[in-house]
């Protein structure tokens, strides 16, 4: 080989030493900024996580109060219900038992032979008594909270639909992803002479490397 080819040879090899450094800084600054952005998507993914969780106890929380207030309100109901209800069944009774009393004295009173006593005590009997009619009972058998456990259910249907369409606009949302393509947009193709077999084998072996 003489001087003047090996001159030639050394030139292309600089120049491909040249380039190669140029791609080396290339990829270290493809790779800082790979780094630098898988960082920042880790914490923008720990901060998503921690802002879910706590909107989620918020909810949660939200949902409990809610749930406390509706079972207080079932219980002040019933008691106040069955608070007269329970006048109700004294007034009850105790209307039985005067009716039972002036029952057995008619009773007793059928049986007499004393006509004078008969009158007497017939007229006090047909007196009327204080109230012949039946008083208003608070609820009857049929009374329930069916209403009110359908209103917690169609509350329970709304909040899961609403839950489902917020959590599938989210689930739609584009999360900035890198593809293959970003990776190597910083890896420009470089034109190189392709007349000598150094550079095509470096060009076949940096194809490899990629597409690898």
């Amino acid at each position: 080989m003489g001087e003047a080819q090996r001159a030639e040879k050394q030139k292309h090899l600089k120049d491909m030493q040249r380039t190669f450094q140029e791609r080396i800084q290339q990829r270290e600054k493809a790779l800082q900024q790979l780094r630098e952005a898988m960082e920042s998507h880790k914490h923008s993914a720990q901060s998503a996580v921690e802002d879910s969780e706590r909107t989620f106890t918020e909810l949660i929380c939200s949902i409990e109060k809610h749930r406390s207030e509706v079972t207080r309100w079932i219980r002040d109901k019933e008691k106040a219900a069955a608070s007269q209800a329970e006048e109700r069944l004294e007034q009850l009774e105790q209307e039985i038992n005067d009716l039972r009393k002036r029952e057995a004295e008619m009773d007793q009173l059928l049986h007499t032979e004393d006509h004078i006593l008969f009158l007497q005590i017939f007229q006090a009997l047909s007196a009327p008594t204080e109230s012949a009619d039946m008083p208003n009972i608070p609820f009857s058998s049929q009374f329930s909270f069916d209403g009110v456990r359908e209103s917690v259910q169609q509350l329970r249907d709304k909040m899961e639909d609403f839950c489902k369409e917020e959590l599938k606009k989210i689930s739609d949302k584009d999360i900035v992803t890198w593809t293959r393509n970003d990776f190597l947009q910083y890896s420009h193709q470089l034109t190189l002479d392709l007349n000598t077999l150094e550079v095509r084998e470096c060009l076949q072996f940096e194809v490899f490397s990629i597409t690898g």
